[in-house]
Order: structure tokens, then C-alpha cells, then sequence
């Protein structure tokens, strides 16, 4: 196995990618983490490394986050598109770096977003893409979230205050609304499957070879400027008019996701004329790569362009 360690500038920022393979000729893979700011090199190196097998995995710690930290100046402007040009250099210089012509791609939730603007603008680049915990329409989304949540407090008073919340996120105290909300889709274990936590993934960050403290510290930072910085538009996304797109696209959704509900996927999986896949994973919530990761590198091990197909029924594993 070689694993390369590496500063690309990328649109005037310094930001860190990892890199782990057996086999330079293998595809290349480019995670894209959650968030935004949700760093995640120790865990998908930890839980995702098999991906190693068949495809170079690219790991890229995105601006402002994890080992990419720097802090955001007051003024500064940055949108979603931004990230998507990040990538697009960090593809560029990649393929470059291992003489290819096309990279796969693969987004969790907020790197999902990413990942779909990404194809939409730059489909000549990609071979395929894997949306886990896809975003399709933010108000749908938080909406549904929203219900779940209310249906499961127990508390009047906080079951009527998830019931009131403004899910376009314009109000002046959205920031704690947003935290108040996901904390509680947390402790109901829908997020991180079975868990009324994210403990228990803390310790491979303390733990990992490639992360400091002082980058354990920075990723938490990170966190939370980027989600202050780019909430509003990550709140305003819908993708539900694209029902064609000109790479295949495989979907891989947690049946108790309601972090992100998988419901709005489904549906719109079903009317996607393109090359299509689907898998509905059981015991899993919003981080399968995490939670069932055997299945889950089994999985994208085994995709293959050939058998994508728009006609694809929903596979469940």
C-alpha cells in the first residue's frame, strides 16, 4: 500500500489531501466530507481504507477544515461554488499526478451537494458518482427531519418549539435552532445509527496517526465557521428538477436516515431517466460508511459502469 501526504494550492488556499492505494493504475476515488467543516481523514481512513483495493482513495480535508484549518476573516465571501472549484483544481492536479482522464467521486451529505453541483458543471471529469446521505432539497429535507423529531420528544415544551422552528433558516437565531434541531435527531439515533452520540468516533481522531490535537481542535473550529459561514445557501439547495444527469450516478442511503431522510432519495431516484443505482442499507442511519463499512466498501468495491442502467430497481442490503 502507498500513501502520499500533500499540500495543493487550490484557488489561492493551501489544503491538505491524503492519499491511499495499492496500485497507481487503479481508478481514483475523491471523498468528499460532510459539514460543511466535518473533517473526516481518521474516520474514513479507519473505516474505509478497503476502498484502497480497487480505487487510489483521495481524501481531501476541505478550506477551513480539520488539517485545511485557517480561520475566515469577518468579510470574507464564500459560497458553495467555491468549494466546487476547489475541487475542480484538486481534480485537475490529480489526474495529472496519476496520468487519468476521469476520477470518481464520492459525497457525504454536505459533500453531496458538492459532488452534485460538481457533475452538473464538470461532468467530462468524473466516471461516476456516489451520493451516501444525498441532499436533494433542503426544505424537504429539514421539513421531514423536523417531523421525525417532533414525533419523538417527549417534552411539551421542546416538541413545540422543533414544531415552530423556521427551516429556511432566516431567522435571527437560526444558529441555535439548527443545533437545537440536529441535537435531537442525534440523541433519537437517526444520525449516527443506534447512538444517542458522536462519542464514540472521537477517539479515532485522538487516536490517529495523521490528525494533532491542535488538529483535533481545528476541525471542531472549522465546524462551526464553516456551517456559520454557509448555512444560508446550504438551506436554499434543490436538485429535485434534474432527472437526467450525463454521468451515472449510484446512491447509497441508510434506511433510518433522518438526518438527511433518505425518503426524499428514494423518491427521487425514481424518476431519474440516467444510469442509476440504489442501495437502501438496513441498520444504518446517516453515516453507512461508518456504521456498516463492510458492506459499504463492498459496495463502491464492486461498482462497475457496465451495469448502470436507468432502469435499476432499489437494491436493499
Amino acid at each position: 500500500m502507498f500513501k502520499y501526504r500533500k499540500w495543493y494550492l487550490l484557488n489561492g488556499k493551501k489544503q491538505y489531501v491524503y492519499i491511499i492505494g495499492t496500485n497507481v493504475n487503479h481508478p481514483i476515488l475523491i471523498y468528499l466530507h460532510g459539514g460543511p467543516g466535518d473533517s473526516a481523514l481518521p474516520l474514513v481512513e479507519h473505516f474505509n481504507a478497503d476502498l484502497s483495493q480497487k480505487y487510489t482513495l483521495v481524501i481531501w480535508e476541505q478550506r477551513g477544515s480539520g488539517k485545511s484549518y485557517y480561520k475566515f476573516a469577518e468579510n470574507e465571501k464564500l459560497t458553495i461554488n467555491d468549494f466546487v472549484l476547489d475541487l475542480k483544481i484538486l481534480v485537475e492536479k490529480v489526474l495529472t499526478d496519476f496520468g487519468k482522464k476521469k476520477i470518481c467521486l464520492l459525497g457525504h451529505s454536505w459533500g453531496s451537494i458538492i459532488g452534485m453541483k460538481f457533475i452538473l458543471s464538470f461532468p467530462e471529469l468524473v466516471e461516476y458518482y456516489i451520493g451516501v446521505g444525498q441532499v436533494i432539497n433542503s426544505f424537504k429535507m429539514f421539513e421531514k427531519s423536523k417531523e421525525y423529531a417532533a414525533n419523538h420528544i417527549y417534552n411539551t415544551t421542546e416538541r413545540q418549539k422543533v414544531i415552530n422552528l423556521d427551516v429556511t433558516f432566516k431567522q435571527k437565531l437560526w444558529y441555535s435552532d439548527l443545533m437545537f434541531l440536529m441535537n435531537h435527531l442525534v440523541k433519537q439515533g437517526v444520525s449516527l445509527y443506534g447512538k444517542k452520540s458522536y462519542i464514540s468516533l472521537y477517539k479515532y481522531f485522538i487516536f490517529s496517526k495523521e490528525y494533532s490535537l491542535v488538529d483535533c481542535i481545528n476541525r471542531l473550529k472549522g465546524s462551526k465557521q464553516s456551517i456559520l459561514k454557509l448555512w444560508n445557501e446550504v438551506a436554499t439547495i434543490d436538485f429535485s428538477n434534474h432527472k437526467e444527469f450525463d454521468v451515472p450516478v449510484v446512491f447509497i442511503e441508510g434506511e433510518h436516515d433522518y438526518h438527511v431522510p433518505s425518503e426524499i432519495v428514494l423518491n427521487f431516484y425514481d424518476n431519474l431517466i440516467s444510469p442509476k443505482m440504489l442501495y437502501y442499507m438496513k441498520d444504518s442511519a446517516h453515516f453507512p460508511q461508518w456504521t456498516r463499512n463492510k458492506t459499504f466498501n463492498t459496495i463502491v468495491n464492486a461498482l462497475d459502469s457496465t451495469r448502470f442502467s436507468p432502469n435499476n430497481k432499489i437494491m436493499e442490503v
